[in-house]
């Protein structure tokens, strides 16, 4: 697999993990990259505020790269009220199902104990359980489009290369031209550019 050193390529890198800017201060940082499945090109960034939550879906018309930062052509509060990227979901436990933990999902439902009622004559009181809701969070992006997720595997015939860590879009139109990748070990790891037609 032909594979380019990131600095050569021509276009511009959005670089997942980069600070982004608003017009005044610092915002948050960039979570993913949202593309148009029939035309490759790049349309909305997903940032996440500098709170951590509420993730914001903005569309790349009001962006631009300087290095390896994000600039946002707006205010904070243009950016606050941008669309979410994601919806939350809060559903009542059922008691005859006992909560559980699914690693592959993206939600939390988790017992809280209450303190009493019981014994009177305790000196402490027995924990009960009481059920909380379920949290869960879906991605909510327009119709057509994917999201690029950070740290996705990238194979070759021959096995593993890399993780992604963001795309290269060619600067007239934004489309995506190539996807940065980080090839080997967190410490020791290069980062290269392979091009869309390889993908």
């Amino acid at each position: 697999m032909t594979t380019a050193t990131v600095n050569r390529v021509i276009g511009h890198k959005y670089v997942i993990g980069s600070r982004v800017y608003c017009s005044e201060c610092p915002c948050g940082y960039l979570a993913s990259a949202v593309v148009d499945s029939a035309t490759g090109r790049l349309e909305h960034l997903i940032v996440t505020p500098d709170h951590g939550i509420d993730s914001r879906l903005v569309p790349i018309a009001t962006t631009h790269c300087e290095g390896e930062a994000v600039r946002l052509h707006c205010t904070l509060d243009d950016f606050n009220a941008m669309e979410p990227a994601v919806d939350i979901h809060i559903t009542p436990m059922d008691p005859a199902r006992p909560p559980h933990h699914d690693p592959t999902e993206e939600s939390s439902a988790w017992p809280f104990f209450d303190l009493g009622p019981s014994d009177p004559n305790l000196a402490l009181a027995a924990p009960e359980p009481v059920l909380m809701p379920r949290i869960a969070y879906d991605d909510h992006i327009p119709p057509g489009e994917s999201r690029i997720y950070p740290g996705d595997h990238v194979h070759a015939t021959d096995g593993l290369i890399g993780h992604v860590r963001g795309v290269i879009v060619a600067l007239a139109d934004y489309a995506v031209t190539h996807i940065l990748v980080d090839e080997g070990l967190l410490r020791g790891h290069k980062r290269v550019a392979i091009p869309v037609s390889y993908t």
